[in-house]
């Protein structure tokens, strides 16, 4: 990249297009290596001074961004803005223009929300849901209330303990003594220890292994995770990246991204290829 520009050249009306859908951070270089105001077409003479320095813009990325009102949802549009005091407003974005500069740069911080707009589908949706309602309430009505159904108590079953058996009595059988008969005794029962039933152990349910929550975020395409610690992630940054956009893409703070980095000793001088150790996204 080139050496920083001095901050006044950013906002200065004019060094840059009257036209609104073209990039107010466009440029062009003239002799000597002087900027003057951008060239309305796709030129190889044509710069982006978004972030302070003069950056070469490639014909595709003028195409979709820097020369139509897509520019607005550019990556370093928003961190020359950010950059500026009082922000410069712009144009709303076309989807088809922020889908092309996504499919170019990469992360792209979304535009701020404007009011929202009834359109057909939104006011049928309504409709049906106001029909729906009064038909719920008219059957109510007609029906005099609700009747909800009372579950009847089952009969409780009352185990009688039946009697053990009961001992015999023992008998004693009286002989007539004879002459030459010997009486005898007979032999008392024997008593017979009722068995106490083995405890069954209660089996204890095995808990169901609880599912990872799959990951909701359409930020984890781009990502790759770390091989060797968890909630860590890398990202490959692409053309037109900046340290801010990409923090901001993902939803993490600007020092956590610089602390998980600190091979990065200027902030400015990342390149596309380089890796970058983010954590887990919060969008």
């Amino acid at each position: 990249m080139d050496a920083e520009l001095e901050r006044p050249i950013l906002g200065d009306p004019e060094h840059r297009s009257p036209n609104s859908t073209i990039c107010p951070f466009l440029r062009a270089t003239a002799s000597g290596g002087r900027l003057v105001a951008p060239i309305e077409a796709v030129d190889p003479r044509n710069r982006c001074v978004a972030t302070g320095s003069i950056d070469v813009q490639e014909p595709r990325q003028q195409r979709t961004a820097c020369l139509t009102a897509g520019h607005v949802a550019c990556s370093r549009y928003l961190s020359g803005v950010a950059d500026l005091a009082p922000a410069e407003p712009g144009p709303e974005p076309e989807p088809a223009a922020v889908d092309a500069i996504a499919a170019t740069e990469g992360p792209v911080a979304p535009p701020s929300r404007g009011a929202r707009t009834l359109t057909p589908a939104v006011l049928a949706a309504t409709l049906f849901l106001v029909a729906s309602a009064s038909a719920a309430v008219a059957f109510v009505a007609v029906r005099g209330g609700l009747e909800l159904p009372l579950a009847s108590p089952g009969a409780s079953a009352v185990a009688v303990a039946s009697a053990g058996p009961t001992e015999p009595a023992s008998s004693m059988s009286a002989a007539s003594p004879g002459p030459d008969v010997t009486p005898v005794p007979t032999p008392a029962p024997t008593r017979v220890p009722t068995p106490v039933p083995t405890p069954v152990p209660t089996p204890v349910p095995t808990p169901a292994a609880t599912p990872a929550p799959a990951p909701t975020s359409n930020r984890y395409a781009v990502l790759e995770p770390c091989p060797d610690r968890p909630d860590c992630y890398i990202y490959t940054i692409r053309q037109g990246d900046n340290l801010r956009s990409i923090a901001s893409w993902f939803g993490v703070p600007y020092g956590t991204v610089l602390e998980l980095n600190p091979w990065i000793s200027d902030p400015t001088t990342i390149l596309a290829g380089d890796r970058l150790t983010l954590p887990p996204p919060t969008r």
